[in-house]
């Protein structure tokens, strides 16, 4: 490989390019952490396990006779040393079932976490009663788990379908195993539990696949709660079942779907994007049978976690285990009443009390949904069957807390149909949206023991709020005279948030901090306009103590009591920063009195909302910048300092940042989930800011400072693109494009170069010509298509980048830059290696000496169809016999990605073959032979590279099968996908090139068309589909494969006589007689034949003769440029170089010369000698010399190059010799062309 030929070494530069700014993205992609200042905060689970074998029992009960019954297990956990009892005195316990389902290549041991504290929570330690919170439970979970054998079920969908139908043969058996009797605990008529399946990563994909398929039995699974799943798109779409698959889970389902929990880990989870795991933002499901959100909102952990760690999360399987059991403590276990519609949406509304996950990025439709389910008896989180009446709301003393001996009460009582106001406008246009309040209250007092959501902590009240509304049935009395009815708020309506110290000790968040310990949080109600107007709350009554308990003290964290009215709809920030100019907003945005006339009554809570910043492709660097006249009013340090949460509209990932400095700026790299690639377009978008201005009292020193004229600690809000971490975000995202991509260039460069020249020389001239605009064009075309909403045959968001904002337009073009360096990579990587093997093969090693050393002769060409006795002959060879083998192995038994895998090793043989040939060509060879041989050469490579390039599609397909053989041949037998017609077209073409004959291709101008469609084709389908469709590349391929191997079997079948046009020139030593020629004719014919070939080979030896002289004449003709100097404008250097100056020596024999002999000058002189009178030859006469012409004095080279240049014109017409012998090159061009007439003649006659 020539690297300089064709300017190739602008495109190897762009191949470095690429490779440094691919490392650099790559180095950028593994420190984000780092750069967002995130780091897993997860506390280590530890447990004793052990399990319990069922499959004998599986497969007694099950009537399925499937070869998976035998791959796979089911294995129960258990404690290890513990026996679970059968009884709570006369009560028999009823277990509830739980399956776990690992993921790709997971492990069934990965439910031991979630099991373990599911145990120590039922039982406390103690295996002869459970815990008193759970009297009420009919038993405790006891978790199953399924051994796949750690199968890829990522890449392969039947691996899934053979995974649900075991998952729904172990739901049939778990059924019968833990039948549900009637106890008297359990509902009446309730006969058959109901199962919860809780999957990771793939997981969660087999169990809703299992309630798709034939043999799910219907009322079985109410829950699903998937951890870090992929429910939008496949992560690995290299094969078309699991497209199907996500298609058939995916639809609409009229049937009641089950409650689908699905959490994510967030930006730490490295091995496959979270986008695709809201459920939110892939619109999967009605909104009351769905929750999704990620680990950084789950309360109390508030962290990313990577792929695996979700599982074993300490914090997060606590959370999990506690759901489950109040699930079925609340609500039962029989099918038909825990799917009811009010039912189920107190079910998400306790799964998401339990786990912590806020709701203030909800919809104003899923609030209200909320609230009707806040009162849903039972697990209620409000009590409208406990009223406390009458109330005298105008008393301001204790009506609650007294009860408790709490003392120092303060009482507040505000009115929820006359808040703080007039509100003003601060839009153009005024809805009742823009005038709702909400009720916020924030504090670190404890609200009382929250058995739902916390470990059991020695808590009292210290804060009662009481929801009231008055009766208008209700006469006035003279001790009342604002009589109403009240009911109080339990302690788990109240939301989680971290403590904000005014020292912060490291990063936010710390695994070893007990952020559920009441002296760790703040508690946050908030009661929105939808809840308040959904249960007619006339007023909200407040009592508190001013002498909290000690246990708070004990950390040295001062009492937080913050209350009033916020605004129920956030405050829209406009506009957003472009990649290189940041955005600034004033804050609060609006005049303090158009909010609220007395800014005393605006609770701690600020709100915002940027609807454009919706990009989970972009990373943001916010600062908040102090305000400058709460510096000038020199502010006391604040007690605890205020917090900032930023929540995703779209996908309810959020992310705190507490300890703020309220006289620095504060600068925060946040990565939020958002509008994604390959994902529907978000109904709610942007981010929401919520600023806590957090304080101990409405009196302290700290809140004096601010007013309405100086409201807040912070005066801007400056948001800028932070380009490093916004690389690392397009890894994740894209890193199969740099995998799919570049075989889309490649194919492109084939259209615009032909098979003539090799994949690099190719890749080089489709640089350097105008078709390398299409590598920017296209995708641009492209991306401006989707963003008008053209649809190809897909939904417009899974074209291309999977992107329709213009923000990203020079994404595409970015990345066909960086994949055309990558296909010039490979193909500088191929040439690398075909060089090594073809060393080591010339080094004679071992046995691979004769394998690297072939004979560097062209293979002859067939230009019609065998004769029957050839085909016998053909049948009976090795490479025919192991190649049929292979074919019906294909059919049979083996998949056909084996094929791929052995036609690329044979393919890649055929290549080296062909290159040692290439390099084993003598110097002298003619350029005619060269150039087929570095043809047939770049034909191998092309098929080759392509295979290459195809081989990581096929790659993970092969390694499950393997899997598949491994643990039974019916298994493998049963679960290969054959695709004969891609099989046998590559298989056909591999053997064509390796055969030690070859077919010659159509070269008219329709085939060369037909060659650049299908070529096109595949290109423009890589670029379309490559990234979200994958398995398409080599559907398209194999229709390549097909047109490649119908232009050399053409020919077969129309064969035509050869012309004189046809006759191919070639060493007699090494020609390919055409087939035509070479079949049985006269004797007349033979002899012409015969004279033929002789009078050829006088002919390539007369054209060596003319090359060589001619070669000479030219070098002497640049040395005799370099001796005459300036004197025709070639100067070398500031004196020219004159051959003529050199010193020179002569001598001559003293006793050949007479002694009368003397110089000529002298012989002037002295008169004129007596000479011979016969001259010699040498010193005949001649005519004029046109060396003279340059020099007075011509310099030996250029004579020299005189005397060559006459010799190859003597070879090329004879003009000195006889003209009989015709041994000039014209002559025997002539002979030739009058032989092939008669051959032509005879031939037709």
């Amino acid at each position: 490989m020539q690297v300089g030929r064709f300017g190739g070494y602008h495109a190897v530069l762009l191949m470095l390019c690429s490779l440094v700014v691919l490392l650099y993205v790559a180095s950028q992609f593994f420190v984000l952490p780092r750069t967002l200042h995130m780091r897993m905060a997860c506390r280590m689970a530890r447990m004793i396990p052990s399990y319990v074998v069922h499959d004998e029992e599986l497969r007694a009960y099950s009537a399925s006779r499937s070869p998976v019954m035998h791959k796979y297990s089911l294995r129960e956990y258990r404690e290890r040393g513990a026996k679970q009892p059968l009884y709570f005195g006369p009560q028999k316990l009823e277990p509830m079932p739980v399956l776990f389902i690992p993921g790709n290549a997971g492990s069934y041991a990965q439910v031991r976490s979630l099991a373990a504290s599911s145990w120590d929570q039922y039982w406390q330690g103690r295996m002869d009663m459970p815990a008193v919170e759970f009297f009420n439970v009919s038993g405790p979970l006891i978790w199953y788990t399924i051994d796949f054998n750690e199968d890829f079920s990522a890449f392969h969908g039947q691996t899934l379908h053979d995974q649900a139908f075991y998952v729904n043969e172990v739901l049939r058996y778990l059924q019968y195993l833990h039948p549900s009797a009637d106890n008297g605990v359990l509902q009446e008529g309730e006969q058959s539990a109901t199962v919860a399946l809780v999957g990771h990563s793939m997981g969660g994909i087999v169990a809703r696949l299992a309630l798709e398929l034939d043999n799910y039995l219907p009322g079985t699974v109410d829950t699903i709660v998937t951890l870090s799943t992929p429910h939008a798109f496949p992560p690995v779409p290299f094969d078309r079942s699991i497209d199907q698959v996500y298609r058939r889970i995916n639809r609409a389902h009229s049937d009641p779907m089950p409650l689908l929990i699905s959490l994510a880990g967030g930006v730490l989870d490295t091995q496959l994007s979270s986008d695709a795991s809201s459920l939110s933002l892939a619109r999967l499901g009605p909104p009351e049978s769905r929750l999704s959100s990620f680990t950084t909102s789950v309360a109390a952990l508030w962290s990313s976690t990577d792929h695996l760690a979700i599982v074993w999360c300490d914090q997060l399987r606590f959370k999990i285990a506690r759901a489950l059991l109040r699930d079925y403590e609340h609500f039962g276990r029989l099918f038909d009443g825990r799917s009811l519609s009010d039912v189920r949406d107190a079910r998400h509304e306790l799964w998401r009390t339990i786990l912590g996950l806020p709701n203030d990025a909800a919809s104003a439709a899923e609030r209200r949904r909320a609230a009707l389910a806040a009162a849903h008896e039972p697990g209620a989180s409000i009590s409208k069957n406990t009223q406390l009446m009458p109330i005298d709301l105008t008393n301001k003393g204790s009506a609650l807390l007294r009860q408790l001996d709490v003392e120092d009460v303060k009482v507040h009582v505000y009115k929820a149909l006359a808040p703080p106001g007039p509100r003003q406008t601060y839009t153009g246009n005024v809805t009742d949206e823009d005038e709702a309040l909400g009720f916020e209250v924030v504090t670190n007092l404890s609200v009382g023991p929250n058995a739902e959501r916390d470990p059991p902590y020695a808590q009292t009240h210290e804060m009662f709020v009481a929801l009231c509304t008055r009766r208008l049935s209700l006469e006035p009395m003279s001790e009342y005279p604002e009589p109403a009815y009240c009911y109080p708020i339990f302690s788990h309506a109240y939301e989680q948030l971290p403590w904000s110290p005014t020292e912060p000790d490291g990063l936010f968040p710390q695994a070893r901090v007990p952020y559920a310990a009441p002296a760790y949080h703040l508690n946050r109600l908030f009661l929105s306009h939808e809840f308040l107007r959904a249960h007619h709350v006339e007023s909200v009554r407040v009592e508190y103590t001013r002498k909290p308990a000690a246990q708070p003290a004990q950390q040295g964290v001062p009492s937080i009591v913050r209350l009033g009215w916020t605004e129920s709809k956030p405050l829209i920030l406009r506009g957003k920063p472009s990649w290189l100019r940041p955005q600034t907003w004033e804050l609060p945005g609006v005049p303090p009195a158009s909010l609220l006339s007395s800014f005393d009554d605006h609770a701690a809570l600020w709100h915002w909302h940027a609807p454009e910043l919706d990009s989970a492709l972009t990373a943001y660097r916010f600062t908040l910048e102090p305000a400058p006249c709460a510096l000038k009013r020199h502010a006391p340090p604040p007690q605890m300092n205020p917090m900032l949460r930023i929540l995703s509209a779209s996908t309810s990932d959020s992310r705190i940042f507490p300890s703020l400095n309220v006289s620095a700026p504060n600068d925060m790299v946040v990565a939020m989930h958002g509008a994604a690639p390959f994902m529907p377009p978000p109904i709610d978008r942007g981010l929401r800011f919520q600023l806590w201005h957090l304080d101990t009292y409405r009196s302290s020193a700290f809140s004096g400072v601010y007013s309405s004229q100086c409201p807040l600690p912070y005066a801007r809000l400056r948001v800028s693109v932070h380009w490093r971490a916004s690389l690392a975000l397009l890894v994740l995202r894209y890193r199969l494009a740099l995998v799919v991509w570049p075989l889309g260039v490649l194919a492109l460069a084939r259209v615009v170069s032909g098979p003539s020249l090799s994949p690099f020389a190719a890749l080089v001239r489709l640089m350097n010509s105008a078709w390398g605009a299409m590598l920017i064009a296209a995708p641009v075309a492209l991306h401006l298509l989707v963003y008008m909403g053209a649809s190809l045959g897909a939904p417009p968001y899974t074209l291309g980048i999977g992107l329709p904002s213009l923000a990203f337009v020079w994404l595409g073009p970015a990345l066909a830059i960086l994949a055309y360096g990558l296909a010039v990579f490979l193909s500088v990587l191929a040439w690398m290696g075909l060089h090594g093997f073809y060393a080591l093969g010339h080094m004679r090693l071992g046995r691979l000496g004769p394998w690297w050393s072939p004979v560097a002769e062209l293979p002859p060409v067939v230009d019609a169809w065998p004769s029957r006795a050839a085909l016998v002959a053909w049948t009976r060879k090795r490479s025919t016999c192991v190649g049929a083998v292979l074919l019906a192995a294909c059919i049979v038994f083996l998949p056909h990605q084996v094929l791929v895998l052995v036609c690329t090793l044979v393919q890649a043989g055929t290549a080296l073959r062909s290159y040692a040939a290439l390099r084993q060509l003598p110097r002298e060879a003619d350029a005619a032979r060269r150039a087929l041989w570095e043809q047939r050469h770049s034909e191998h490579l092309w098929l080759l590279q392509c295979l290459l390039w195809l081989l990581p599609l096929h790659a993970p397909v092969l390694v499950v099968w393997v899997r598949n053989v491994n643990a039974g041949f019916s298994m493998g037998f049963s679960r290969a996908e054959h695709n004969v017609i891609a099989t046998a077209a590559l298989l056909a073409l591999v053997y064509i090139h390796a055969a030690p004959w070859t077919l010659r291709a159509l070269d008219s101008g329709g085939a060369r068309l037909g060659t650049n469609i299908v070529y096109g084709t595949l290109s423009l389908g890589t670029l379309v589909y490559g990234i979200r469709y994958s398995y398409v590349l080599y559907e398209v391929f194999v229709a390549v494969l097909v047109w490649e191997l119908a232009q050399r079997l053409w020919p077969l079948t129309h064969a035509r006589e050869a012309s004189a046009e046809h006759l191919l020139l070639t060493p007699v030593q090494h020609l390919a007689v055409p087939p035509s020629l070479a079949t049985p004719e006269p004797p007349a014919i033979e002899h012409l034949l015969a004279k033929y070939l002789e009078t050829l080979e006088a002919y390539m030896q007369a054209r060596t003769r003319v090359s060589d002289a001619m070669q000479a004449g030219f070098l002497q003709l640049t040395r005799a440029k370099m001796a005459l100097g300036g004197t025709y404008g070639q100067r070398i250097s500031s004196d020219a170089y004159d051959a003529r100056m050199s010193a020179q020596l002569r001598l001559r024999t003293a006793s050949d010369v007479p002694e009368t002999e003397r110089a000529p000058a002298l012989r002037r002189r002295a008169g004129a000698a007596q000479e011979t009178a016969t001259p010699t030859s040498t010193h005949g006469a001649s005519g004029f010399d046109p060396l003279y012409q340059f020099s007075g004095l011509p310099p030996p080279a250029l004579k020299a190059a005189q005397r060559h240049f006459r010799e190859a014109a003597t070879h090329l017409f004879n003009t000195e010799g006889p003209v009989a012998t015709g041994s000039d090159v014209w002559m025997l061009q002539r002979r030739l062309e009058a032989l092939e007439q008669h051959i032509d003649t005879c031939r037709r006659t």
